[in-house]
């Protein structure tokens, strides 16, 4: 079986299959059944840097709303900042029904930046 060491870009992964759950409110029983596999396996994942089959990682993936180019394609990832990262991974998490609230704070920081360098305060 592969090692988290051995994989770039799958560093993290059980952790974010762990946090995507919980943001789900799914418990490790009714998700691992949902991706037809043990919960004890599912908690070795999470816990333990297990790194499951591609079958596995995929149905993860799609269940959890995970970026698939952060596992596989971390190249692209790595040129973001962490705290970038982590927004990003939020957002992905977010339910649709709070984007327009986030899409207003976002767009309400542009106008402040966008002010602030019109005005020099930049």
């Amino acid at each position: 079986m592969a090692k988290v060491e051995d994989c770039p870009g799958f560093e993290t992964f059980g952790a974010d299959v762990k946090a995507a759950r919980k943001a789900k409110h799914l418990t490790r029983k009714v998700l691992a059944e949902i991706v037809g596999i043990e919960w004890r396996y599912l908690a070795n994942i999470e816990n333990k840097g297990t790194l499951p089959s591609l079958p596995v990682v995929i149905q993860l993936i799609k269940v959890c709303g995970l970026p698939v180019e952060q596992y596989f394609n971390p190249e692209i990832i790595r040129g973001d900042s962490e705290q970038r990262q982590r927004v990003s991974h939020k957002l992905k998490l977010c339910p649709e029904h709070y984007l327009p609230v986030i899409e207003g704070a976002i767009d309400g920081a542009l106008k402040i930046e966008q002010s602030a360098k019109e005005t020099g305060d930049v």
